[in-house]
């Protein structure tokens, strides 16, 4: 029961966040024009500031755990290999492709990952998950970079390897990932005065992104997407995780490791991803749907896993 508690926990102030911004625009509170423009504030500016201060504060440069990296690298490599055989296959609109790869592939790691890891292993799961950190969410966003830009609705040249490169060099989340490692691995201590003001920046960056979503969410949209949306909610929560943890298990991975592993691969889709599909010509009311209904339903899948995997001796 503790770790529904904490699950529902973790849960709860991201809907409450997603649902005031909801009401506000429905009460015309808020204008369309208004949360566009504050939509490209956060994906231009404050996520990346978040992945700076994150990643800057975090990397340790200690990568010592190649079994830990390895197993990561290569199970998220093996989804997005099978959602681009796959979903290209089922789905017509190219905009939506980009959206559900993404949506599959891409978990809430950087927001969940570490109260998750922490929640189950306290303090001792830090370094795990720091470490990883510095690896994975550099490589989700050029992972998304490339999804996105190869699906993207906007682009009206074909896509070829020096436009691809720009899109890399010039996406904002990347750059933030970029800098983090630069400022971690030589260890830039930025004085108080300055730190202060953008770690507050940096924080608003994930309540921000929640309320932007909340308020172009909607509702009208879902229901030509629901099926869908399920099917996608489905493979991301448990088809994706049961696979994955099965195989990690398999192959010996126990007590912390597994908490990270778990925090990987069994967490909702990445509110960025909705930030970014949107902002690079991919269906970005499906990219919300998707977020707002795996996050609704994680707090439940996600007891699951810990509980069972509690029950059977692996945690």
């Amino acid at each position: 029961m503790d770790n529904f508690i904490f699950s529902v926990n973790v849960v709860t102030p991201l809907f409450v966040l997603m649902a005031i911004g909801y009401l506000l625009r429905r009460i015309h509170f808020l204008s369309i024009e208004f949360l566009g423009q504050l939509n490209r504030f956060v994906f231009r500016f404050l996520l990346p500031l978040m992945l700076i201060q994150d990643i800057r504060t975090s990397y340790t440069g200690d990568f010592s755990n190649i079994r830990l990296i390895s197993a990561s690298f290569i199970g998220i490599v093996l989804v997005i290999f099978l959602s681009f055989l796959i979903v290209p296959l089922l789905i017509k609109r190219k905009g939506q492709r980009g959206s559900i790869i993404q949506g599959i592939y891409r978990s809430n790691f950087l927001i969940y990952g570490m109260p998750l890891a922490k929640g189950i292993y306290g303090q001792a799961a830090v370094t795990h998950i720091s470490m990883l950190m510095g690896i994975m969410i550099p490589f989700y966003n050029v992972a998304a970079v490339v999804i996105l830009s190869i699906f993207s609705e906007d682009r009206k040249q074909k896509l070829s390897l020096k436009t691809l490169l720009y899109d890399m060099a010039t996406n904002p989340l990347i750059l933030g990932c970029f800098f983090g490692l630069l400022m971690g691995y030589f260890h830039v201590q930025l004085p108080h005065v300055v730190d202060s003001p953008l770690q507050q920046l940096a924080n608003a960056a994930a309540p921000m992104a929640l309320f932007v979503m909340g308020g172009e969410f909607q509702f009208s949209a879902l229901k030509g997407n629901l099926t869908k949306v399920i099917c996608i909610s489905t493979v991301r929560l448990i088809i994706v995780p049961v696979l994955a943890l099965s195989a990690c298990v398999y192959l010996g991975f126990r007590g912390v490791d597994l908490a990270v592993l778990i925090s990987l691969f069994a967490t909702p889709a990445a509110m960025a991803g909705y930030i970014m599909a949107k902002n690079m010509g991919n269906d970005g009311e499906l990219a919300a749907q998707i977020v707002v209904l795996t996050t609704a339903c994680s707090c439940v899948t996600i007891f699951f896993f810990i509980y069972f995997l509690k029950a059977w001796g692996y945690l």
